[in-house]
Parts: structure tokens; sequence; C-alpha cells
């Protein structure tokens, strides 16, 4: 299970966008916060302007597709995306947010602890990867 967020300029826009999000599959269900000054620099202007955040509560099945939607159809031309893996929760809820989402189609059972081990997102291999180091 994962949290998204990401932010809208107009109430309308985020309204529109949580409920195509949750059509889609993409996600249980979806919260819309009103922020009232979000301050910024955009092209060297620094911006003050209200917001409303949606809080997206999904899965890790469903994440990739959930942030192409919002690239397509995002009215900022680099819209704020990020995820917070959540470590646990009910397992009723859990199962709750499967049953709504894309992870529904892919049927892969809960572990013990509520969370289904293979929505962990794609990780990187690092078999051919160099490590970074510091420069001074």
């Amino acid at each position: 299970m994962i949290i998204a967020l990401s932010t809208y300029p107009e109430k309308e826009k985020a309204e529109e966008a949580a409920k195509e999000i949750i059509k889609e599959e993409l996600a249980a269900c979806v919260s819309i916060v009103k922020i009232e000054n979000s301050i910024y620099r955009h092209k060297g202007k620094l911006e003050n302007h209200p917001e409303y955040m949606l809080v997206i509560k999904t899965t890790r099945k469903a994440y990739t597709r959930l942030e192409m939607y919002i690239k397509e159809h995002h009215p900022y031309e680099i819209p704020e995306i990020l995820y917070l893996k959540i470590g646990g929760g009910s397992k009723e809820y859990i199962q709750w947010m499967d049953s709504m989402t894309l992870s529904r189609l892919l049927r892969v059972p809960l572990d013990l602890r509520g969370t289904s081990r293979a929505s962990e997102p794609e990780r990187e291999s690092t078999k051919d990867k160099k490590p970074r180091t510091l420069s001074a």
C-alpha cells in the first residue's frame, strides 16, 4: 500500500482528477485537501498560491499507471507526484484497497502481515551499476 500525493491549482481540476483516478481503478480512495499557500520558485519568480492536494490511497501495483495518468492529464508542466510507502495497516482495509484497484486483476494473495509481497515497486538492478563517488 502506498499514499501518492499530487497538487492541483484549482479545486475543479483536483476533483476531476480524483474522480477519473477512481473510475480507472488506479486508487481505492482519493481525498482532496486545500492548501492555503504553496510557496515555490517558478521560472525565476517566487510564487505563492493556494493549491489542492490529492491524497491518493493506492497499491504499488497500480502506482506506475497512476503516475502515467497524472503526467498525461495534469495542468502543470512538471506536476508534483510523490509517494510514501506504508509499512502496514489493517488487513481488512488493505484487502479492500486491493479489491478496488487494478491489483485485484493480478490476484496475488496477501501475506500474514496484510501486505502483498509482489506489490513492491520494481527495483533497479545493481548488478551492472558502478558505485557512486563523491567529488570534492
